[in-house]
């Protein structure tokens, strides 16, 4: 399925993005996104003392994700609790972490976020 794209269908975006002064910084794309991710903010090596967003999340978009219901993979897929959730357009988790030479601080879950 992920090789089909149909993730893409549920989760559009990239899993996140430098955080500077702008809330979507475009420091952190050196190069384009790959093909098969066009989405993606961030295609640099992360280093420390870079700050980045960490933006897991699943959504339920009518015009990416009926061609996938409505195609050959269909058939994988709970049609009943989709469509329960189309009222409620998706959810996403969203972190601040802060990368640190010897791994990571999440500044988010350590304000109590």
């Amino acid at each position: 399925m992920v090789e089909q794209g149909v993730t893409r269908a549920f989760f559009p975006h990239g899993i996140g993005h430098f955080l500077g002064i702008k809330v979507h910084d475009v420091a952190g794309k050196l190069e384009p996104s790959p093909a098969d991710a066009p989405f993606l903010r961030l295609t640099r090596t992360l280093e420390e003392g870079m700050v980045v967003t960490i933006e897991p999340g699943l959504y339920i978009i009518p015009s990416l994700l009926d061609p996938v219901l409505n195609g050959p993979l269909g058939e994988h897929f709970n049609h009943e609790v989709i469509d329960d959730l189309r009222g409620c357009g998706g959810i996403r988790i969203e972190d601040n972490v802060v990368v640190t030479a010897d791994g990571a601080r999440n500044l988010t879950r350590e304000m109590g976020g």
